[in-house]
């Protein structure tokens, strides 16, 4: 993992494809070990620094000999092969803005994404965000290499021309931790939505920038999978025979608004996959 920003209240990191962001085994590297190993490195750092013994700064919060954990608020999630940018919070105050950005859903996708287009404006012309405005939804923007059945070609050249909406109900399968497009209004499935435009056309592949409007389970390679245009090295809903070596999926721009000073901040990262 690599961290691109961090202040008082959060902590903005690129996660490596393969790592988990929380493990169910204690022996198990996952991400939230590492950062919360960091928080803690930097909180002795500081101690250190300030002249405080740890006997002293422990007495008015717990017994001698023991350190409380450090906070790390999990405000979002990336699949284990999914690489990309994650926000965590470094406070429960941080936490609770960050995740109700993250729940905020626009009634409609491009409404939302209009939204999204006059936050980046509105950063750019140097005019920081209002608080105590309607929460605005957090903005995660992924890049992705599709491979393109002939079936599936006029979507993804229309793709080059404008947004292209995806809308449709998904059924998640939690004994087979899997997940698939059902018809609407079906027992248990949940809309879902996302916008792709295609940026590369080349040898059967593209290369897609997808907007997510919902955050369903394997959303994006349900969705595109049933589109016609499954994601490279998708073994579960694409080839299971694929010869790459791994997802081309990545969350390579991140945007939400600062939970202290209201400021729209806007991360992007390139992916470590190419079409």
């Amino acid at each position: 993992m690599r961290i691109e920003y961090e202040d008082k209240d959060i902590i903005v990191v690129y996660k490596e494809a393969g790592l988990p962001v929380q493990s169910g085994r204690t022996s198990a590297r996952d991400l939230v070990s590492m950062l919360k190993n960091h928080l803690a490195k930097e909180e002795q750092t500081s101690r250190k620094e300030s002249g405080i013994r740890d006997r002293d700064r422990a007495s008015d919060r717990q017994p001698a000999g023991k350190h409380a954990e450090p906070y790390l608020g999990i405000v979002h999630r990336l699949d284990q092969p999914v690489e990309g940018l994650l926000v965590f919070a470094k406070t429960p105050k941080a936490a609770a803005s960050l995740s109700r950005q993250a729940a905020a859903k626009g009634e409609d996708a491009r409404k939302e994404s209009a939204a999204g287009k006059a936050a980046r404006a509105e950063t750019a012309g140097g005019k920081s965000a209002k608080q105590g405005s309607r929460t605005q939804a957090m903005e995660k923007v992924y890049r992705a290499v599709v491979l393109i059945s002939g079936d599936a070609y006029p979507l993804a050249l229309e793709g080059r021309k404008r947004e292209v909406l995806l809308t449709d109900w998904i059924l998640r399968d939690y004994s087979n931790n899997t997940a698939l497009v059902a018809e609407e209004g079906a027992r248990d499935a949940k809309r879902a939505q996302l916008t792709f435009r295609t940026l590369e056309i080349k040898d059967g592949k593209a290369m897609v920038e997808i907007r997510l409007h919902t955050g369903r389970h394997h959303q994006i390679r349900v969705q595109m999978a049933h589109a016609g245009m499954p994601l490279a090295g998708d073994r579960k809903y694409g080839d299971p025979a694929t010869e790459e070596k791994k997802l081309c999926l990545c969350a390579a721009r991140l945007g939400f608004r600062h939970p202290g000073s209201g400021k729209w901040m806007e991360f992007r990262v390139e992916p470590g996959f190419d079409i």
